[in-house]
């Protein structure tokens, strides 16, 4: 493990703080600390950060060649992309895509209101976008020659904006990379570099994003008694739980027929 590059991944989903906090504020400090320092427009930003989150969790790397394609003007798993996931479908990840049909004015994030339409041309001209880059030659500058990689999920924490989730990042056969800012190259399908939820930095052994609450499953807050987020994604049945959006207490219902996996805090 010494030996594995340190991947450290944050992205921020306006779900739990708004304000890009590290403690509890008043709901009109996060209004106005979200609008000034994590403005998220109609929520595609956040919702493509935790994509990137949720297959760095599931399939382990970032491959959008392989592991994603656009399908009836959306984008989609493929079977190799699904073949990377323990569960062979990639429920979380899938549930984040499955955000491009819900329905409208359905899914919140604090105070904005996601706009579904846009998340899927966002996700289909991206996706385009990174494959433009990875098919420039490897000797051409700027080009997204990445090693081959393997990000393996340690931990998640309270980050600058909302969760730092952190990875290992080595070859797929434990090996050290040589350059593992090079990942940043692989993110243009979830925004790198113009999407202000991916702030993407490196050192000698790290690299760092900083998303996302609510729409990557939370394994440290399974015992909470009320979820603080207006849009939860959820591999277990969060019907009736006690939640609280906007400042304001309900219990979780069906976010979208499109997935039994999201719920939303009505």
């Amino acid at each position: 493990m010494s030996k594995m590059r340190l991947l450290t991944f944050s992205m921020m989903i306006a779900g739990t703080a708004m304000g890009c906090t590290q403690a509890p504020m008043t709901t009109e400090e996060l209004g106005q600390n979200s609008e000034e320092l994590c403005a998220n427009g109609d929520g595609v930003p956040s919702a493509m950060a935790a994509l990137g989150v949720a297959a760095a969790k599931e399939l382990r790397r970032w491959q959008s060649g392989t592991d994603f394609a656009v399908s009836n003007n959306s984008l989609v798993l493929t079977s190799t992309g699904k073949a990377q996931c323990s569960d062979g479908r990639c429920w979380n990840t899938q549930a984040v895509l499955d955000l491009q049909r819900a329905p409208f004015n359905t899914i919140k994030f604090g105070p904005i209101t996601f706009n579904a339409d846009n998340f899927r041309s966002t996700l289909v001209a991206k996706h385009q976008e990174q494959a433009v880059c990875d098919s420039r030659p490897s000797n051409q500058q700027g080009n997204c020659t990445v090693e081959a990689h393997r990000l393996t999920f340690r931990s998640q924490q309270t980050g600058s904006c909302d969760t730092m989730f952190t990875f290992d990042a080595s070859s797929p056969t434990g090996a050290p990379l040589n350059f593992p800012g090079n990942l940043k190259n692989k993110l243009i399908f979830v925004g790198e570099p113009s999407n202000p939820y991916i702030n993407f930095t490196s050192t000698g052994t790290t690299v760092s994003l900083d998303p996302t609450y609510g729409l990557v499953e939370d394994s440290t807050n399974q015992g909470a008694t009320c979820a603080v987020t207006c849009t939860k994604i959820s591999s277990a049945s969060l019907l009736g739980q006690c939640c609280s959006c906007s400042g304001r207490n309900s219990t979780f219902v069906s976010a979208s027929p499109a997935n039994p996996n999201i719920f939303r805090c009505q």
